[in-house]
């Protein structure tokens, strides 16, 4: 990723697709590309993970809902010039932050995404100092920084950010509601402590159509679809690289590396 070649004359002398049809089609290449949940989800979902294992997740995971997932979709909310699209966009940034910020309008009471993070660590032992306290693997650390800095320079158009959302939404309902069962039939977690997987799901579900209708309808040039699906692969990239040294840790005798306090 980045530093990309522009793409050759014959590619884009190719006609686009139909916006439905491109639709599909990065719905093939998700499959194509990942036919298969990461390998630290995969043994979670499988029941494989210690408690401690979990913990670790928590603690690694927490910059990312707190502050990468956070500021990359401020930083798509800001290149984009289509007000149908920003309203949405909006929309989604207040559920990142916790629809309780807009309590006096609507009455609504959801904590942010990183706050519901924290409650499923309590959850299963580990307190929010331990949270806050942990040095994030590096590996980690800089794919999150990938999308921080994607989402905010030139490397993704406003167009190509909401294809790279859809990316993470189809990643997130393939995978985290067997994570959620997991969670309770495998480790024996309290429903009450997995609000936050309850939350993330129903939110991607009102996403889901507006990101299809949006790419289906902008979309509508062959360099356009080209780019589109190249974000929207190269946030998969990100999305699986996250948990690239969790699996490590899982697997090794000792920790990856972790950034620096």
């Amino acid at each position: 990723m980045g530093n990309q070649p522009p793409f050759r004359p014959d590619e884009l002398l190719t006609p686009p697709m139909q916006g439905t049809v491109f639709v599909h089609f990065l719905q093939r290449e998700k499959t194509r590309k990942y036919s298969a949940a990461p390998p630290f989800l995969h043994a979670l979902i499988r029941g494989e993970l210690s408690i401690e294992q979990l913990r670790i997740w928590v603690q690694d995971l927490y910059p990312y809902w707190n502050e990468g997932l956070v500021f990359s979709t401020g930083a798509v909310y800001i290149k984009t010039n289509d007000e149908p699209s920003r309203t949405q966009m909006l929309r989604r940034m207040v559920e990142l932050e916790g629809t309780e910020v807009v309590n006096d309008l609507t009455g609504a009471t959801t904590p942010a995404y990183e706050e519901l993070w924290l409650r499923f660590g309590e959850g299963i032992g580990v307190s929010r100092e331990e949270v806050l306290e942990w040095q994030q693997f590096t590996r980690t650390y800089f794919s999150m920084r990938t999308l921080m800095t994607y989402s905010r320079y030139w490397d993704w158009t406003w167009l190509d950010g909401i294809a790279t959302w859809y990316a993470a939404d189809l990643y997130w309902r393939e995978y985290y509601g067997a994570v959620r069962q997991a969670l309770v039939d495998r480790y024996g977690v309290a429903p009450d402590a997995l609000e936050f997987f309850d939350v993330l799901l129903a939110d991607l579900a009102t996403h889901l159509p507006w990101e299809e209708e949006a790419l289906a309808y902008w979309a509508c040039t062959t360099e356009r679809q080209l780019t589109a699906a190249r974000a929207f692969r190269e946030r998969l990239d990100i999305e699986y690289q996250l948990l690239v040294a969790l699996n490590e840790a899982r697997t090794a005798e000792r920790l990856p590396f972790q950034v620096p306090a």
